[in-house]
């Protein structure tokens, strides 16, 4: 009898482990929550010349018992690019997540990010900062803020976009910063004239930091597209 009830102890305790790791299985499947995190988080590039190309790499960790994919990683900016030497990762593994970041058109303090998707579409974000000095020999360059993969910023939003304040979320806020208070380019608060606004918008000022953007002249913008910002822009400081 003593025997019986042992193996019986036996059974029922195998049974919970079974279904322990059911369930733990199912939390793992159903309540993901990302096990990939950048290492670090926040990296200071320094400081760069404007044109330099900065690189620098990131480690990747799987944090997790389990295989993770890196799906998918992109960068806030066209300006910056981020490949993993690899993208399935080993439980408790690591790589290396290559960095670089082209420094032509910036000016001052610059902020990116860089965000990591997983195979549960969990995002992880990562943070560079760096100092952009200034090049006077950039000026030469047969460069401009609307080629390339600059253009994934400085134009492609812009298209269909019909509101002022659309339209100055899409190419001018990332210069002028918010409500047009200025940020790496100065504030805007200050110009009453919504035609010499217009046509500083329309023909730029003849450097590579605040080009034309009129479209007859390379940049993104219609006449209809210039008229709405200009008028936008004159309305804050009202």
């Amino acid at each position: 009898m003593m025997r019986l009830y042992i193996l019986l102890f036996i059974f029922v305790v195998g049974l919970m482990a079974c279904n322990s790791q059911d369930v733990y299985a199912a939390s793992d499947v159903h309540g993901h929550v990302s096990s990939l995190v950048f290492d670090p988080s926040e990296l200071d590039l320094g400081e760069a010349v404007e044109g330099e190309k900065v690189t620098a790499t990131l480690l990747i960790r799987n944090n997790s018992q389990g295989f993770a994919q890196i799906v998918k990683v992109e960068s806030s900016c066209g300006c910056t690019t981020a490949e993993p030497e690899t993208r399935m990762l080993s439980p408790g593994s690591f790589t290396a997540l290559h960095i670089e970041v082209d420094s032509f058109g910036k000016r001052g303090d610059v902020r990116k990010s860089i965000t990591m998707i997983d195979q549960y579409g969990e995002k992880s974000i990562a943070w560079l900062t760096l100092h952009v000095k200034p090049n006077p020999h950039a000026m030469g360059e047969n460069r401009s803020i609307f080629d390339g993969e600059c253009a994934s910023c400085h134009v492609e939003p812009a298209k269909g976009k019909v509101l002022g304040s659309d339209i100055y979320k899409a190419v001018c806020v990332m210069c002028h910063g918010a409500g047009a208070k200025g940020a790496y380019a100065p504030s805007l608060l200050a110009m009453h004239d919504e035609d010499v606004l217009g046509e500083l918008i329309a023909n730029g000022t003849g450097t590579h930091h605040m080009p034309a953007f009129a479209q007859k002249k390379g940049g993104p913008l219609t006449q209809k597209q210039i008229s709405v910002l200009a008028k936008w822009i004159i309305s804050l400081d009202e």
